[in-house]
């Protein structure tokens, strides 16, 4: 082991009491805003960060793949083996301490510096929910304004029964489908004496039946509201609605701050195994209020006024966030508790509406087809097509949905963290500095780039890898097995310390003092996270028995796919080759599922038939899926006669270079 200790740089390891690190409860400091906390001697440093309030930035879980969690540790002992991961440093930054926070380990009190880029920060969250002015407003909650006679000795009717006679007068439901709970009960015969027999009661549509929500003093049926909401493994997305005339008031996102627990899902299952579920469902909880609290105050309304909300998370995310065990999900024969649409009272687990809303889940169909999915398929409109539509939503993992009004079949796996940063060198999330856009001049090989925000490059993420990849490929840079042609003579092909790269901003151009790179290493990741989504598609079209062409439109949904450009996505293979007019990017489609269950009754009630109705299909049960994949693992393709117009595109690209003079 290589200690990153007393001295920046110095390669001797730091001693180890004989009584075992145990023992220790050294004090880590973190600069620059000198947060400091205590912790058992063995902690890493990423574990130090997360309790003392830092969010760092781990694509890869912690593992040590990504190297995104740079620290430089500036006086103190902790052990790292820096031999092992000298492929993330330069050597400047080996000289002053670095050290990957996932991997080094706490000996004694140490002080740490942590550069701005190792945290998470503001990433480009997408809100935007196209088409919604499509959608029937149909609202499951509703407000009744009544005006009773008050009891005599001549009228001793109950003041419940009373109320619900004076809903049913103003054409609400039945006295006898309402479900009146106990808290409503307690407070209603003061409210109704104290505001004169005038009063205004909120019905909800109940799983069975309905419920009496509240009963408020006066006429407050002008206030009524409910809230959408995308709960993503990363981030949360809130949509504010009046529930009385279908405007959307306010939006809001945030990250979800089980991001302290893990990055993935995986990681959040292992933390809530070893007595972290309550934490992860309060993170939770927290996350979806702070959304709710920017939204509702943007919007100018009390939350006590928000009576319904709707969540569309994965299957994972659903349980975390209602508090139920997800451990047997991840271990065989991977059982989740409940797939079908829960709702459960907002003061039960802390939401921030009021105590008597209900908060409603998505159903989902396996451990790994959740309701996000289900929201994203209800936002395709795929249910009410004839022609077959392939939905494919991008991270990490992916889903795949193929289908119509008849049928629906579908598959998950892992993309692997490329996508979304991880296991690439300049990888990063959508934050401001991360190259979004790439096109490469065929003739230069002069790259022209836009990042978020439009500041200087500080990395690149992922709608800008599939970019990049695209145009190394038609320029020629690079081969279809993803081999970068050293042969070419121009100062940005070259060999790199490890790996052959393409340059694709020089250190001067960039906010991170280094050149930003793609490296052979990163294509292939690339390659193999392209290679398992396109072969996913293709074990979808043999089990329905179909080809290609036979898919009327795709749909991307979520950020990546929000983001990603049509035509180079299928350049590089991710998807089979179609007319471009047949791609859709359909945008956040789980808060658009979420919006359209929240106003839309009717389309609520369909969601566990939609649910039943889908196939699922176990890729790593799938014989052909291997195939499928492996065959993948080219660009675009191994079969050219699946692309042909890439195939004559690469052909010109060739044609052209033997006559190319390459200029710097």
């Amino acid at each position: 082991m290589e200690g990153a200790g007393r001295s920046p740089g110095r390669g001797r390891s730091p001693r180890i009491p004989r009584s075992g690190v145990e023992n220790l409860m050294p004090t880590v400091t973190f600069l620059p805003g000198y947060r400091k906390v205590t912790v058992p001697g063995g902690t890493t440093i990423l574990d130090a960060a997360r309790a003392a309030g830092l969010s760092m930035n781990v694509v890869c879980g912690g593992q040590g793949k990504c190297g995104k969690c740079l620290v430089f540790i500036k006086e103190g002992t902790a052990t790292f083996d820096r031999d092992k991961y000298r492929r993330f440093f330069s050597d400047d930054e080996i000289a002053r301490g670095a050290c990957l926070a996932c991997q080094a380990t706490v000996v004694g009190d140490v002080l740490v510096n942590v550069p701005a880029e190792s945290l998470i920060q503001e990433q480009k969250i997408l809100v935007e929910v196209p088409g919604q002015e499509g959608i029937p407003f149909n609202p499951a909650v509703r407000k009744y304004v009544v005006r009773l006679e008050p009891p005599s000795l001549d009228d001793t009717t109950p003041d419940l029964t009373r109320v619900l006679e004076g809903i049913e007068k103003q054409g609400g439901p039945p006295p006898t489908s309402i479900y009146a709970p106990l808290d409503v009960l307690c407070f209603l015969p003061l409210v109704l004496r104290r505001n004169e027999w005038n009063a205004t009661a909120t019905v909800a549509l109940a799983p069975v039946g309905y419920r009496l929500s509240s009963v408020d003093g006066g006429d407050t049926s002008e206030r009524l509201y409910g809230a959408a909401v995308d709960l993503g493994t990363t981030t949360v997305v809130a949509y504010l609605w009046s529930l009385t005339d279908g405007r959307i008031l306010a939006t809001a996102s945030n990250y979800n701050r089980q991001i302290s627990c893990g990055e993935d899902i995986l990681s959040r299952v292992n933390f809530s195994r070893k007595s972290g579920l309550s934490q992860l469902q309060q993170l939770a909880t927290e996350s979806i209020n702070e959304a709710l609290t920017t939204a509702a105050d943007t919007a100018g309304i009390d939350r006590e006024e928000i009576f319904e909300v709707m969540v569309a998370g994965n299957t994972v995310m659903t349980h975390l966030f209602l508090g139920i065990d997800p451990a047997y999900m991840i271990t065989e024969p991977y059982i989740p508790v409940v797939r079908r649409m829960l709702s459960t009272g907002a003061g039960q687990i802390g939401i921030a509406a009021h105590r008597n809303a209900e908060v409603y889940t998505f159903p989902a169909v396996s451990n790994f087809i959740g309701g996000d999915i289900i929201a994203d398929i209800l936002a395709t409109g795929m249910t009410d097509r004839e022609e077959a539509t392939l939905m494919v939503d991008i991270g990490t993992n992916f889903e795949a949905v193929l289908g119509n009004s008849d049928w629906m079949l579908s598959c998950a796996g892992a993309a692997g963290p490329a996508l979304e940063g991880g296991e690439v060198l300049f990888g990063m999330r959508a934050n401001p500095g991360a190259i979004e856009r790439v096109a490469i001049d065929a003739e230069t090989l002069t790259p022209t780039c836009s990042t978020i925000n439009g500041v200087r490059p500080r990395g690149i993420c992922g709608s800008g890898l599939i970019d990049l990849l695209a145009e190394l490929l038609r320029t020629c840079v690079i081969d279809r097995t993803g081999r970068i042609n050293l042969d070419i003579s121009h100062p940005r092909v070259r060999k790199g310390q490890y790996y052959p790269e393409y340059v694709v901003a020089w250190k001067k151009e960039t906010s991170v003092g280094k050149d930003i790179v793609m490296t052979e290493n990163d294509i292939r990741n690339l390659i193999m996270s392209k290679a398992a989504i396109h072969g996913a598609c293709m074990t979808l079209l043999d089990a329905a028995g179909l080809e290609p062409g036979d898919i009327g439109r795709v749909c991307f949904a979520g950020a990546f796919g929000n983001y990603l450009n049509k035509e180079n996505a299928i350049t590089v293979g991710l998807i089979p080759e179609m007319p471009l007019d047949r791609v859709e990017n359909i945008g956040n489609g789980a808060i658009t599922g979420a919006n359209i269950a929240l106003i839309n009754r009717k389309r609520r009630k369909e969601l566990d038939a939609i649910a039943r109705r889908i196939t699922y299909i176990e890729l790593n049960a799938e014989p052909s899926f291997m195939d499928r994949y492996t065959s993948s693992c080219f660009l675009p393709h191994t079969d050219f006669t699946l692309f042909p117009h890439v195939q004559q595109m690469l052909e010109a690209c060739r044609a052209k270079q033997g006559v190319r003079s390459w200029q710097a």
